[in-house]
C-alpha cells in the first residue's frame, strides 16, 4: 500500500495522516530526501509511540520445544515459514529475509551502521494503523500480525482504511 496515496484520499474526507518511523531523525531525513512523501513524518527511535499504543514486539523462541504465545513469541519454525510478497511488489511470496533483501536490492538501498543497529534493536516490533478522532479517541485499529505470525509484514489495504474512515461517526 502506498500510504501517501491513501493519505490524499483521507485528506479529502477531512482526515490528516501522520506516519511514525523508528529511524533516528538524521537517517529519516536522508531517506526521505531520496524517497519523498507528501505526509507528515515523525521520528521515534525509542518506539515510545509504539509502546503507548500497545503495539507488541515478539521474540523468536530459541528452544523449539518452547510454548510460543503469539504475539509475544513465535517458534523459529513458524517464523521461517512466513512468506510475503510486499503488498504485491514481488512477483511471488518469499521468506521474510529474502523479501527484505530483494526489495533493498531493487531500491539500491545499502544498509549503514545505523540501519543495522535499528534492525537489530527493533526488527520484531509490530506496527499499527489507527484512526483517531479530534478528541483523541481511537476509532479504528489495525495491528500488524494481530491474528498470527503469518500476517507479519502485511499492512491494511487502501480500501480497508478508507472503508473504516467512511464508517467513522461525523
Amino acid at each position: 500500500m502506498q500510504l501517501a496515496t491513501t493519505a490524499e484520499k483521507l485528506h479529502t474526507m477531512g482526515i490528516e495522516t501522520l506516519t511514525i518511523v523508528i529511524t533516528p531523525i538524521e537517517r529519516a531525513r536522508l531517506y526521505f530526501k531520496y524517497r519523498p512523501i507528501r505526509i507528515a513524518v515523525a521520528s521515534d527511535p525509542d518506539v515510545m509511540a509504539h509502546r503507548a499504543f500497545g503495539l507488541p514486539r515478539f521474540e523468536v523462541m530459541r528452544d523449539e520445544g518452547a510454548q510460543a504465545q503469539w504475539p509475544l513469541g513465535v517458534t523459529r519454525e513458524d517464523f521461517r515459514a512466513v512468506r510475503n510478497d510486499a503488498g504485491g511488489e514481488l512477483p511471488a511470496p518469499l521468506p521474510l529475509v529474502a523479501a527484505r533483501d530483494e526489495l533493498n536490492q531493487r531500491d539500491g538501498f545499502e544498509l549503514t551502521e545505523v540501519d543495522v543497529e535499528i534492525r537489530e534493536k527493533h526488527w520484531s516490533q509490530l506496527t499499527g494503523h489507527f484512526l483517531i478522532d479530534r478528541t483523541g479517541i481511537i476509532r479504528w485499529t489495525h495491528v500488524e500480525a494481530e491474528r498470527g505470525i503469518s500476517d507479519f509484514g502485511r499492512s491494511p489495504g487502501e480500501e480497508e482504511i478508507l472503508a473504516a474512515a467512511r464508517a467513522l461517526p461525523r
